[in-house]
């Protein structure tokens, strides 16, 4: 399995499949497992690596947001201490996004050799600025709807560690099903976040993690200005130029998918804010 970096306090897997992170952030005496996806494979090199060079560390696992892909490796690490939003909890979808996995693993006859389960959140966040001793080490928490209805940051203060889930990639621009609106307000609350903290290392749900405050900007800069564009598109009823779009973005089959569940969303929105 691919990892994208390596250190004394932070290591970020990466799946083959839509170049989707599970990070481990390493504590002194903890260990917060991120987002443990895609491939029973992967999952199983996931969880041999902390079996391996826990020690005596405390267990704890943290959902960036509760997509199927982010939760679909659960039942591997049901020993763990879990942490999610208020909201991820009180998901209305739960069966619906079981269904999903279901379906992944059935489309490509995989077998996994745990149950699919939704899963059951110890430490619930339901403010920003929420903080949790996790071990003897404090992590900060901000919620963050947009992409999708119970997204939830990670700081790490001590490293300058910042998780954002599925915002703020490099590979993907923004794939809204939620709100546009909280979207914006989701970037402007990462803004602000690194802004204050001096974030050293910002890791995204899918794509590479960045330790450069351009690229940084350059990704805030980036999805504004997708969003500015799309909204322009809908509310004028003029096309949008996917094409050009795609000059920076590798697979425009799948990702014209999702630009047009964009599109369907912000139409949706205008039409509530018009009446």
């Amino acid at each position: 399995m691919k990892i994208q970096i390596k250190n004394n306090h932070l290591i970020v897997f990466e799946s083959v499949l839509f170049k989707t992170t599970t990070s481990l952030l390493i504590g002194s005496d903890a260990l917060i497992l991120v987002d443990p996806n895609w491939l029973p494979s992967e999952i199983e090199f996931i969880s041999t690596y902390i079996n391996d060079t826990k020690g005596n560390k405390k267990l704890y696992l943290y959902f960036t947001h509760s997509d199927y892909d982010h939760i679909i490796g659960y039942g591997a690490f049901k020993a763990y201490e879990t942490i999610a939003s208020h909201n991820f909890v009180s998901n209305s979808k739960k069966q619906d996004i079981l269904s999903q996995i279901n379906a992944f693993d059935d489309s490509y006859y995989i077998t996994r050799p745990y149950a699919i389960e939704y899963p059951d959140i110890k430490h619930v966040i339901s403010e920003d600025g929420q903080t949790l001793m996790l071990g003897n080490q404090k992590f900060i928490f901000w919620l963050a709807v947009g992409h999708n209805p119970d997204g939830l940051l990670l700081l790490d203060p001590t490293h300058n560690v910042l998780v954002v889930g599925d915002y703020m990639s490099n590979v993907e621009f923004p794939y809204i099903y939620a709100s546009i609106k909280e979207y914006k307000s989701t970037l402007m609350k990462i803004e602000n976040i690194v802004s204050k903290f001096n974030v050293k290392y910002l890791i995204s749900g899918h794509g590479d993690h960045t330790s450069s405050n351009v690229e940084i900007e350059k990704r805030l800069s980036d999805s504004r200005s997708y969003i500015e564009q799309l909204e322009v598109s809908v509310s004028n009823n003029v096309p949008f130029d996917f094409d050009n779009l795609m000059k920076n973005y590798n697979f425009p089959i799948v990702m014209k998918q999702f630009h047009e569940g964009n599109i369907k969303l912000a139409k949706k929105e205008l039409e509530t804010k018009d009446q």
